[in-house]
């Protein structure tokens, strides 16, 4: 019986506080663009359309992508999270209008 007892508490102390976090959770709302005339339309103008998204950003992409595969061979703790990152500045407008999502 003792057993039981204390594998109960540690279930509750385990489940407790994921179901308080999920009562008192609010609604997530995926990011929307700056509409032209927000505050901020400019900066993200800038930023994301005409760098991230533009030839900088592209370029940018391409040559940490090359030189990842080019640190895969030689050294592998380099080479993958390079590509990894050279594959999320390509396709950095997606990833951040997702990051809001409800899954």
């Amino acid at each position: 019986m003792r057993k039981f007892g204390s594998r109960a508490l540690a279930l509750a102390n385990f489940g407790l506080p994921f179901a308080v976090m999920a009562l008192i959770a609010g609604p997530a709302h995926a990011f929307q663009a700056p509409a032209q005339g927000d505050l901020g339309y400019d900066i993200y103008d800038i930023v994301v359309n005409k760098g991230v998204k533009g030839p900088l950003g592209f370029v940018g992409g391409v040559a940490a992508f090359l030189f990842g595969v080019s640190r895969l061979f030689s050294n592998i703790m380099i080479g993958i999270p390079t590509i990894v990152a050279a594959v999320c500045l390509i396709k950095a407008d997606s990833i951040l209008q997702t990051f809001g999502m409800v899954v």
